[in-house]
């Protein structure tokens, strides 16, 4: 494991509803990045509507564009851990104080790109809940050292 080093970041989410509304929101994070077995981890703290969140996340670069794989920790009070691999639709949940509820992720696209300077994840899904598609997403993460 190598030593993290503090990075400072850039968090655009993109969320859109079936019905076509679009939420975007942007965010700029002090975090910590680091390397461990072959896989880079970025953490940081999350604020949204006054709800603090620990975030994880780990990035796993492939050889090729389509072997990217990446997996986002959520620690608050909605916990989640949400795997993004793309062509597949995996299975998670949002723990919330209300109970569990069960969704699963279709990625389409996971892009890692990183530099000695910093770097940057865009992760491209739809959620889906109960079987049906909830939003499609788009979310990218810039960082610099």
């Amino acid at each position: 494991m190598s030593e993290g080093k503090k990075v400072r970041l850039r968090i655009v989410s993109r969320l859109t509803e079936p019905d076509g509304d679009v939420h975007e929101i942007k965010n700029a994070r002090s975090g910590m990045i680091r390397e461990e077995q072959g896989a880079l981890v970025l953490e940081y703290e999350d604020v949204q509507d006054e709800e603090r969140a620990h975030i994880v996340l780990t990035m796993h670069p492939g050889r090729t564009p389509e072997e990217n794989r990446a997996r986002m920790q959520r620690r608050g009070m909605v916990a989640s851990m949400l795997s993004f691999m793309p062509g597949q639709k995996v299975a998670s949940s949002y723990v919330t104080i209300y109970g569990e509820i069960p969704v699963a992720v279709d990625t389409r696209r996971v892009v890692i790109d990183r530099s000695e300077k910093g770097g940057m994840l865009l992760l491209d899904y739809d959620v889906y809940m109960g079987g049906e598609r909830t939003s499609s997403a788009m979310m990218e993460i810039t960082w610099r050292i």
